[in-house]
């Protein structure tokens, strides 16, 4: 009986002991994981927002091609029209142009970048999106400015 015992005692240790290590191996692991997204998440703030500018302006091109005229008025108006509402005349069709998420726009309609700032439009002398980059200070498109076409 004695003999029996101490083997179930080192069965049990040597599991105990296995158990350690798998704990420890999958907490190194996702720590490993959670360091990697939050040092990444610069370089996908930044492809973000470089994606929608360009976005943006692809469908402020399509925008006029279907409507004779770039869209006017405050940022959140262009916003709605590029989403399809018709508002003044503007897009009576109430073409979609775009999909934005809740995330992606603030409380008046505004496309937002990934640091929650609202994306800025110029119609002059061609259309030019640009976001105001990581620092939130409106350079005109210079600067730390993600701007569509560069």
């Amino acid at each position: 009986m004695e003999g029996g015992r101490a083997e179930d005692a080192r069965r049990v240790f040597q599991t105990v002991k296995q158990t350690r290590i798998i704990i420890l191996v999958v907490l190194a692991l996702a720590g490993g994981a959670v360091v990697w997204w939050f040092a990444i998440r610069p370089v996908r703030q930044r492809a973000k927002a470089r994606h929608d500018v360009n976005v943006l302006a692809f469908v402020l091109d399509k925008f006029v091609q279907e409507q004779g005229e770039y869209p006017h008025g405050d940022l959140g108006t262009i916003c709605r029209l590029l989403k399809g509402e018709s508002i003044n005349g503007q897009n009576p069709r109430r073409l979609d142009y775009v999909e934005a998420s809740a995330y992606e726009q603030n409380d008046k309609g505004e496309f937002v970048d990934p640091w929650g700032t609202p994306y800025r439009l110029n119609f002059d002398p061609v259309v030019r999106v640009y976001s105001c980059g990581p620092n939130r200070i409106d350079e005109q498109g210079a600067g730390d400015d993600i701007a569509s076409g560069n």
